[in-house]
């Protein structure tokens, strides 16, 4: 009898009992004498015989895969969330499914069908820029596949939440450069549908209105986030206004990146006449010249919480006991270098 494939019938067969006889024995049932679970034990060891492990997970109705929906892997905050996923899941015996939006509904949806059909336990999902609706994220609640929204959320379900809290980063980074003299200061920003990039607007005003500076509608531009040429662009715009601004303050690191770039090639000294800060404190921020001031984000361990609170929830969906949903909000923190602080 070959040693590879084997099953409860090859066992059953070689000792002319029943399968399930088989089955119980193997389960330690105390309906089984103890000579034939002796025997059982013995066979199986000698056969290498493996349970099933799919088949086990589809009885009980749990395939220990958890379903990750991200917009981009490639970028750096979300590999970082994702390698905090990873790593967290592997420690509690959970295998990870990952997905990739590029920021599109459909393909958000698409996601969610393939899930769907590989029977996972739960989903984390980071939404796209394009989705507003999110019919596809509670028809899996109801057919009791818990859902976690990291990053980018909406209130349009009721579900866990974890975030960073961008309006205190974003409010951090605008007093940063108040505090070293600047008075006209402009944001660059993106879409304003993702929570995210409404949330940094929103700090960024409240801290120039709490310093009582000015807020104006001039000094703010909206472009492609994940574009340095579209930062370069948007700084070009300011540096053409009547009045350039004395410090820029830029939605994410490759806007800023791009921003450096415009003012350098104007001949404009940084951070003497125009200071710049990003947000996420990617790689490149310590490389660039000069090296940029950021806002860091907690992003692995906003992976790794995302993986304790669907776990947690996957369990109490097996349990049948209620899930209170709440958001998390996990602090950012300033990492000040040569772009608004100058060489030491």
């Amino acid at each position: 009898m070959s040693k590879h494939n084997i099953r409860l019938k090859d066992i059953a067969e070689e000792l002319g009992i029943s399968i399930p006889s088989v089955s119980r024995a193997l389960n330690n049932k105390p309906d089984i004498g103890k000579e034939t679970k002796r025997k059982v034990f013995e066979l199986a060891k000698k056969l290498n015989y493996q349970p099933n492990q799919f088949a086990i997970n589809f009885k009980n109705q749990q395939s220990f895969i958890i379903g990750v929906i991200i917009p981009q892997i490639v970028h750096h905050f979300f590999s970082n969330v994702i390698s905090g996923i990873i790593n967290e899941a592997e420690k509690r015996g959970y295998n990870i499914m990952l997905f990739q939006s590029n920021e599109s509904f459909e393909s958000e949806l698409k996601g969610v069908e393939t899930f769907q059909k590989s029977m996972i336990d739960g989903l984390i999902i980071s939404l796209s820029d394009n989705t507003q609706k999110v019919d596809h994220l509670k028809y899996l609640q109801e057919h009791n596949v818990p859902v976690i929204l990291i990053d980018r959320i909406t209130n349009e379900i009721d579900a866990a939440k974890i975030i960073c809290d961008d309006y205190q980063g974003a409010y951090i980074a605008t007093e940063h450069l108040i505090n070293l003299g600047k008075n006209k200061i402009a944001h660059i920003t993106g879409s304003l549908t993702p929570h995210t990039t409404k949330e940094r607007l929103r700090g960024y005003e409240a801290a120039l209105k709490n310093h009582h500076l000015k807020i104006h509608e001039r000094y703010i531009k909206q472009c492609n986030l994940e574009s340095r040429e579209e930062g370069y662009k948007a700084t070009l715009a300011l540096l053409a206004e009547k009045e350039i601004p004395d410090g820029i303050f830029c939605a994410t690191d490759i806007n800023a990146v791009g921003a450096i770039e415009a003012i350098k090639e104007k001949g404009i000294k940084i951070p003497e006449d125009i200071a710049v800060i990003g947000f996420s404190d990617w790689e490149m921020a310590s490389v660039v010249d000069p090296p940029l001031s950021s806002v860091s984000q907690p992003d692995y361990e906003m992976g790794k919480k995302a993986i304790e609170l669907i776990i947690e929830e996957i369990q109490l969906t097996r349990e049948n006991k209620p899930i209170k949903y709440e958001t998390l909000v996990m602090e950012t923190s300033l990492i000040m270098r040569e772009s608004t602080i100058g060489k030491k």
